[in-house]
């Protein structure tokens, strides 16, 4: 039997590849999953064309909000992930330390038991551009950061070319290969496991500091594809009876929208829910 793995996801190079990766290695792969704080903005991985890249792929789409501190708020996502969605393993596209510090995500999954699989880790940065090439992967810079690039960056595709300017100005100005630094990040439009591309027809350029990136993106997918949702096994915390519970098209969607309910800290079964729901409507009738 397959492990059950969830992908940590932001759309980019590093996380498809991962994934393409994970997959040889014959991980199933339940999710993909992102990690979203609300303070923060979806500047380099704008939230559409992740769910266009989840529609392409038959893959679902998960979006956690966390928020500080962290690290302990991480490991209460992912322990809800291992136990209602039964995956042993989480998949990143990690490539090395960033400023000196040590994998952030694997020591959050073995906090909780689960295992981690990073299979660029440590890769000559080279070779991570060499197994784009290979597995045929569109890649498209979507932000750049000065002083290593400029907004005509914008847009590009990774490709032989636009690799030797990389390394004319990693010599520069130490610009990273991989842009490990953050000195620009990427989408991908198309590659192993997508039913069909994703194209961008439009944008505007947004300037945030020292950062250019894409803004408003037009995008078209190449066919009529439905995301997938997430089934997720939970326990009732009401009466302890088991039950299923979905990504989307849930079937709590069809009960009067009155939540959050008080002193409900997690999903209430069908008849625990249509209970609570009723107790509210006749409170407030009465």
């Amino acid at each position: 039997m397959k492990e059950k793995a969830i992908v940590l996801w932001s759309g980019g190079k590093d996380c498809n590849l991962a994934l393409h990766l994970a997959k040889e290695a014959g991980y199933e792969i339940t999710a993909l999953v992102t990690f979203h704080s609300k303070t923060t903005e979806f500047r380099a991985h704008p939230k559409v064309w992740m769910e266009l890249q989840s529609k392409s792929l038959g893959i679902p789409h998960v979006v956690l909000e966390i928020d500080e501190p962290f690290a302990p708020n991480y490991e209460i996502q992912l322990h809800k992930l291992k136990e209602q969605a039964g995956i042993s393993t989480v998949i990143s596209g990690d490539i090395s330390e960033v400023h000196g510090n040590s994998n952030w995500i694997t020591e959050r999954a073995e906090a909780v038991g689960l295992k981690a699989f990073l299979p660029l880790w440590q890769k000559n940065r080279a070779e991570v551009m060499e197994l784009l090439f290979k597995f045929h992967f569109g890649v498209i810079l979507t932000l750049v950061k000065s002083p290593w690039l400029d907004e005509t960056f914008l847009a590009r595709k990774i490709d032989s070319a636009l690799i030797e300017e990389f390394e004319i100005l990693g010599e520069k100005n130490g610009l990273d290969l991989c842009g490990e630094q953050g000195e620009y990040h990427t989408m991908v439009t198309n590659g192993p496991g997508y039913r069909s591309p994703i194209t961008l027809n439009r944008f505007k350029t947004v300037q945030y500091e020292e950062l250019f990136h894409l803004s408003e993106p037009e995008l078209t997918l190449d066919g009529d594809y439905k995301a997938p949702a997430l089934e997720k096994s939970k326990k009732c915390v009401n009466c302890s009876k088991p039950f299923s519970c979905f990504t989307d098209g849930c079937w709590c969607a069809e009960l009067p929208m009155i939540m959050p309910m008080e002193n409900i800290t997690d999903c209430l079964c069908p008849n625990c829910l249509k209970t609570a729901i009723e107790e509210k409507l006749l409170g407030r009738n009465s």
